[in-house]
């Protein structure tokens, strides 16, 4: 088994349906890593959730990145 990384960089978040409800690190423009899972992702913020169910408002002109490990066969 392997892994890999997808990576969105800050024109690719906005309003993307397909981050949501993954878990994800996210990186700020301060250089700052979040890890949780993405509740909502809409036109100027993305909302995580991290492992102790506190919930995170991003606007996006805060974000650096969003990137996901993938575990993968090979």
């Amino acid at each position: 088994m392997g892994k890999r990384q997808i990576v969105y960089k800050a024109g690719q978040i906005r309003g993307n349906s397909d981050l949501i409800d993954k878990e994800v690190n996210l990186i700020t423009i301060e250089d700052r890593v979040w890890h949780g899972r993405i509740v909502s992702v809409n036109q100027s913020e993305v909302i995580l959730r991290d492992a102790r169910s506190g919930k995170h408002k991003f606007p996006l002109d805060q974000i650096d990145k969003i990137y996901r490990d993938i575990v993968t066969d090979y």
